[in-house]
């Protein structure tokens, strides 16, 4: 059990070490609070494991207690985290909304150094977690730290200061980026060095925009025990002097005042603070109470004790109380001795008063005393016993008061405060200041006190020509003035005085005396003021009414100037409410909507130096000065936004309070302004916002687009309103000179389908045409474009023109036209082509001339090279109109070429074109032929012509070594000439400039292997590649072919090509030897033998039918794509 315990105590002393060194380790203090609560729930667990184990529960409660920790962690973990996710989720939203901010502002061309963004919704708050804390015995310099927790969240800015020498903070500027989740530590130093003696005391203020927090620090080299006691020491002598300055006012007896004294003398004694001067003043309590000997036995203890070097006062109180109880027996000499105190002591009103009780004979007259006394005063002495002393003496001999001083004025306020004046010192008083040049506000306080003290119409003039020496207009003296006013004390100025100090924020009757002094007196007032007394009379004027008519030409006089300067506040409201609500001129119409619309705004926070107020139909914001918390904004609508701006041109929205009033009653004013078209923005905005539109306004509605100070965004809903009302009021003419005189460019990009109709309704065909030019067409009715283009096609007289002709294809294609229109489009309109087909076709139904299109068309088709079926349509109809036959042979060559090369389909009368063509000998492309070769290759029966025709092609197509797979469709008659009728032919379509290859082998059927050869082929026609081969019966051939166009490389799918057809009588020596291969796979025996005889027969007819007479050397040609004959 004992080892246990050691090693319990080792395993607690190991913590503790290691708790330290953590903690001087960390490099930020900010996270100690986690390291301090992770380990205090530690050191439960190693404190309780004994007990646990002695219960032999240890391993359920710790399991339990594990557990419990964990979930607790998990939690904390958990709470962090989201703190730190919804942290980052809103720096970086505010981040984004400052960028684009900063960016839509630079488009503005506003410069900004700085974008804060502050996300309404939730007030963010902070609060210290606590508010003071205390330091003793400071031996080295202190670095501490206190926690600032913030709730809500959004930018937050904090200011942190430090008040006191001794005091430092590391960081002076805080943001939300600096808290960890909802905590920020505040870190300060206590510099030892700059500490002085005693408690100092300092604070540190948090600021933000909002809030303003303190953290108060008391911080001592002493131990907090002492400093303690010198506190008690310092209340308890301060409750002795009260006491005695109550007694010596004779507002206390001697019996309470003894025994209030005696108790705080006992507190004293028990707190171990019996210092001398508490024991002679017990000595003098005692002596009070007739009790001479106990008092010379506390003063025997300090015979020996010598108090002149130290304390002077302490000294003269000894020598006292001995010569008063008898200790000391030379008088004379106490006195001397006294009088010397003093002279080295002069600024000692307790050695003036000891010396005093001691010679009473010899102190002189009372003038000197009191001479002596304000000597005492202009040496430092403030001793309140020094006043209560003059005081006496002056209340016995009122004479002795013969002129005032600072010294006579603390003693009356002195008196005052302890109920001690009198009605004949105050009266006295108030004469002699009376005789002052100078203003002095204690002096000034002191004659209030013997005011309320002793009310008398002298002391209240007194004081009104005292205030009057300094600075009369301050509120505070409204007191005074009024006073004299009520009780018709004549004095000069005193009702400008009167006036210029009253609070004018709210109306009240003025005295008859008053109105009737400023009916001929009224050159000396300040404007306020003046505004204020006329809106005085004219709110009382029922109750007053010879005074408005006397007031009446003055006030509107008044009223029009000022309203001139631009003047403003609840007072002048009135007047203008008064006297310019029926304008006889523009110019006092323009005044009074200068001023219509304006608040009176009041907030109670000081930091506020400006209004302002966010319209957003208004292109700029409108500031507005806030004095001592009233600010008089114009506010035109409903949604205006006010915002609040500070001395540091920080704004502030949701977090200032304020009440707001209107000053005028629009209703009736803005008709009347209105009416002399007067154009200010905020007239002009309140109309717009809070009326419909209506010939009557139409034209305040008309300024706002053509007026700078309104923003693009409203403008543009004015200008849709505009042509809304246009729209619905057709034959409203005082429309038409605002419609001619529009910016047609800002209208247009407001609603340019709205601008056109209103226009073409209203026969404006030009002006439409020129937003058509600049803008398009695209969304009007079809009846306002056919109106449109029908009439401006009649006014250009069909000249070309590119918006008209655009206009006339739109209407086409929305399905309305007429024979102008299609003339129009045939005429000028070139492409798309489809559109020119569609009019070809349309123009046709109206049996109009359509030659030009046509050759329009097919120019366009061959520029294109379109083989659209339509276009041979459109042949034919040219071709019927006597066609130009250069134009007619280049569209049938490409006709040709697409149906020969892109493998088209040819029409009937194509075909019997190109049989005309050929047989005319037209200048045609040589592909015409072949095409025509191809059209032939596709009959089943040629007539005598054709056949002439197509062997008359052939024998080209052969000279220039084009062989084509078609040709094994033509008649034998047709091939047999040029031995083409036993060849069977591989053809192959691709890019001109592509590199083909033919992959191919011939299999007899003999079971050899098969080996494939190559040979490159030449492009025969337009990319069209080709090979013959002689097949015999049974043969078979594989092939197929590479074609490389760039680094493109294609390889169609191997084909096979097998002789297993015999047709027709055999005519030439390949048909019969096919024939006879036939007979012997289908084991013919006979046949076989029938056909070679028939086969040696006919071989032996030509010798002897032809006889070579001479033999020359034949050239051999190897062409391309030639033939391979082989013999049986």
């Amino acid at each position: 059990m004992k080892e246990e315990i050691y090693q319990w105590v080792r395993i607690l002393a190991t913590f503790y070490i290691l708790f330290t060194a953590v903690l001087q380790l960390m490099p930020d203090r900010k996270y100690e609070r986690y390291i301090r609560s992770f380990m205090g729930l530690l050191l439960i667990y190693m404190l309780c494991t004994p007990l646990f184990s002695f219960l032999r529960e240890s391993r359920e409660m710790i399991g339990d207690f594990a557990d419990h920790y964990n979930e607790e962690v998990h939690l904390l973990e958990q709470k962090e985290t989201q703190d730190l996710q919804g942290f980052y989720i809103r720096k970086g939203f505010r981040q984004e909304l400052a960028s684009q901010i900063a960016k839509k502002c630079e488009d503005a061309g506003i410069k900004i150094q700085e974008t804060i963004v502050d996300i309404e919704g939730e007030t963010i708050s902070v609060e210290l977690k606590a508010d003071q804390n205390s330091f003793y015995d400071i031996s080295e310099s202190v670095r501490e730290t206190f926690a600032v927790q913030r709730s809500g969240w959004g930018h937050l800015r904090l200011e942190v200061e430090a008040k006191g020498d001794f005091l430092e903070v590391s960081r002076h500027v805080v943001t939300d980026e600096d808290f960890i989740g909802s905590y920020y530590q505040v870190e300060y130093v206590i510099r030892k060095e700059k500490l002085k003696k005693g408690r100092q005391f300092g604070e540190i203020t948090v600021k933000s925009p909002y809030q303003q927090l303190t953290y108060q620090i008391t911080a001592s080299m002493e131990s907090k025990v002492q400093l303690k006691t010198e506190i008690h020491v310092k209340r308890h002598k301060l409750e002795l002097l009260r006491d005695l300055a109550e007694y010596s006012c004779k507002r206390m007896d001697s019996k309470t005042w003894i025994g209030s004294s005696r108790f705080v003398l006992n507190q004293l004694r028990e707190e171990g603070c019996d210092y001398p001067e508490y024991q002679m003043y017990e000595a003098y309590i005692l002596h009070m109470e007739e009790k001479d000997e106990q008092a010379r036995e506390i003063l025997k203890k300090f015979k020996h004790q010598n108090f002149v070097r130290e304390n002077l006062e302490l000294a003269g109180a000894y020598l006292y109380l001995c010569v008063l109880t008898g200790l000391h027996k030379d008088r004379e000499q106490a006195i001397r001795r006294l009088y010397n105190f003093f002279l080295q002591k002069e600024d000692s009103f307790l050695l003036f008063k000891l010396w005093l009780e001691m010679n009473p004979e010899d102190k002189g007259s009372p003038s000197r005393l009191v001479f002596m006394m304000e000597e005492l005063f202009e040496k430092g002495c403030r001793s309140p016993f020094l006043y209560l002393e003059a005081w006496n003496y002056i209340s016995s001999d009122t004479t002795l008061l013969h002129r005032m001083s600072s010294f006579w004025t603390q003693v009356f306020l002195f008196a005052g405060e302890k109920g001690l004046l009198t009605e004949e010192l105050v009266m006295r008083f108030a004469y002699l200041t009376g005789y002052e040049r100078e203003f002095c506000t204690s002096m000034y306080r002191a004659l209030a006190m013997g005011y309320d003290a002793f009310e008398s119409d002298d002391t209240l003039e007194a004081i009104c020509r005292y205030i009057m020496l300094g600075n009369p207009r301050k509120p505070e003296y409204f007191r005074w003035f009024s006073l004299a006013v009520e009780k018709g004390i004549r004095l000069t100025r005193i009702y400008e005085y009167y006036v210029e100090t009253m609070d004018t924020s709210y109306q009240r009757e003025l005295p008859k005396p008053l109105l009737m002094y400023f009916t001929y007196n009224n050159t000396s007032l300040a404007d306020d003021k003046k505004a204020f007394i006329y809106a005085s009379i004219v709110g009382n004027r029922g109750r007053q009414p010879q005074t408005y008519a006397d007031y009446r030409d003055h006030m509107k006089i008044f009223a029009m100037r000022k309203a001139k300067e631009g003047r403003m506040n609840e007072n002048y409201a009135v007047l203008y409410q008064e006297f310019l609500s029926n304008p006889k001129t523009e110019g006092q119409a323009k005044l009074l909507a200068q001023k219509l619309f304006t608040h009176r705004l009041y907030c109670d926070d000081k930091k506020i130096r400006y209004v302002i107020v966010r319209h957003e139909q208004l292109r700029e914001e409108e500031i507005y000065p806030c004095i001592q918390g009233v600010a008089y904004p114009r506010i035109y609508t409903d949604d205006a936004v006010i915002l609040f701006q500070d001395g540091k041109q920080r704004r502030y929205v949701s977090t200032v309070d304020y009440n707001i009033k209107k000053l005028f009653d629009e209703r009736e004013l803005t008709d009347k302004v209105l009416g002399f078209h007067i154009e200010e923005p905020g007239l002009v905005l309140h109309c717009s916002e809070h009326t419909e539109l209506k010939p009557e306004n139409l034209q305040a509605f008309q300024r706002i687009p053509e007026s700078e100070e309104f923003s693009d965004e409203y403008q543009k809903c004015i200008r849709e309103k505009l042509l809304s009302y246009y729209s619905e009021h057709t034959r409203a003419e005082e429309a038409d000179n605002y419609l001619r005189q529009m910016d047609y460019k800002k209208y247009a990009a407001v609603d340019r389908t709205a601008l056109l109709e209103v226009l073409i309704s209203r026969g404006m065909y030009q002006q439409a045409m020129s937003i058509v030019s600049q803008f398009g067409y695209e969304g009007i009715r079809i009846e306002s474009q056919l109106k449109l283009t029908s009439r401006m096609l009649t006014r250009c007289e069909m000249e070309e023109d590119d918006e008209l002709l655009a206009l006339a294809s739109d209407v086409y294609r929305r399905g309305k036209y007429d024979e102008v229109i299609l003339k129009y489009l045939m005429e000028y309109r070139f492409g798309p082509v489809d559109e020119l087909i569609s009019v070809w076709k349309s123009a046709q139904g109206f049996e109009m001339d359509t030659y030009e299109l046509e050759e329009k068309l097919l120019g366009l088709l061959m520029f294109t090279s379109d083989y659209r079926k339509e276009g041979e349509k459109i042949l034919e109809d040219y071709v019927h109109h006597s066609g130009k036959e250069r134009i007619t042979g280049a569209y049938l060559t490409q006709t040709a070429y697409g149906a020969f090369v892109k493998e088209y389909p040819m029409s009937v009368f194509v075909r019997s074109l190109l049989e005309r063509t050929y047989d005319e000998k037209w200048p045609v492309d040589f592909v015409c032929s072949l095409a025509l070769l191809e059209a032939y290759s596709k009959e089943k029966k040629l007539e005598k012509k054709q056949l002439c025709n197509a062997e008359e092609i052939l024998q080209k197509c052969v000279k220039q070594g084009m062989y084509f797979a078609f040709f094994g469709k033509l008649p034998v008659s047709v091939l047999s000439p040029y031995q083409l009728d036993d060849k069977t032919f591989v053809e192959y379509h691709a890019d001109p400039s592509a590199k083909v290859t033919l992959y191919y082998a011939l299999d007899a059927g003999l079971g050899n292997q098969v080996k494939y050869q190559t040979e490159p082929l030449r492009d025969l026609y337009e990319g069209i590649f080709a090979k013959s081969f002689t097949l015999f019966y049974g043969e078979t051939l594989r092939y197929y072919f590479e074609s490389v166009t760039g680094e493109r490389v294609n390889r169609t799918q191997e084909r096979v090509l097998t002789m297993n057809k015999i047709e027709g009588t055999p005519v030439s020596k390949y048909h019969m030897i096919n024939q006879m291969l036939s007979a012997r796979r289908l084991d013919k025996k006979k046949e076989v033998f029938s056909q070679v005889k028939k086969y040696l027969r006919q071989e032996q007819y030509v010798k002897k039918m032809f006889v070579i007479e001479k033999e020359e050397q034949e050239q051999i040609v190897l062409k391309p794509g030639g033939t391979n004959e082989r013999n049986s």
